[in-house]
């Protein structure tokens, strides 16, 4: 099987809201492509499926990239986990490969940025894509519901968290050992 160079996979990644979905598009783990939140008020799953199918068309994405549903302290509703298997399906009959991140991976990798919290990687990510910063939601407090535009970050963080599991995996080079 023929490897990419990291720079060469374009990444879909999404992340479902309860009013839609948000979404960004890389080529590798510097070049962010479009980003965004796209609304789906009725039939949400079958609407969210419509547009996640109409961005891989238009995207062309080597990798699909969402949530771990199934991994230790995921607590998405059913109806998000059905979607996430739908968005399965629709990334094989596309031929695009579908890989799931744990919130856990996630943590891990921007622990080393000292965030720990969604609002921390949020800003953590838009020090890396500084054309994010407008989207970047207020702090929440405690009594408010999570923004919308939170979604667009999360989808970020799968990204970048997806790229950093491929750096990891590919062979070292003598010069670098």
């Amino acid at each position: 099987m023929k490897r990419w160079a990291i720079e060469e996979k374009r990444v879909l990644a999404i992340d479902p809201t309860s009013k839609g979905l948000g979404f960004v598009v890389l080529e590798g783990p510097a070049r962010l492509v479009d980003w965004g939140v796209k609304q789906a008020r009725q039939g949400r799953t079958r609407n969210c499926v419509k547009q996640a199918d109409a961005m891989i068309t238009r995207y062309q994405p080597d990798v699909l990239v969402v949530e771990d549903t199934a991994a230790p302290g995921s607590r998405r509703y059913p109806r998000v986990r059905k979607l996430l298997l739908n968005l399965r399906t629709l990334a094989s009959k596309h031929k695009v490969r579908f890989r799931t991140i744990s919130q856990q991976k996630v943590k891990k990798l921007f622990a080393v940025a000292s965030a720990a919290t969604k609002h921390q990687i949020a800003v953590a990510i838009t020090d890396q894509f500084r054309e994010l910063e407008p989207r970047l939601p207020p702090f929440r407090k405690p009594w408010m519901s999570e923004d919308e535009r939170m979604a667009i970050f999360d989808a970020a963080a799968f990204a970048l968290t997806f790229y950093e599991g491929l750096e990891r995996s590919k062979p070292r080079q003598p010069s670098e050992v």
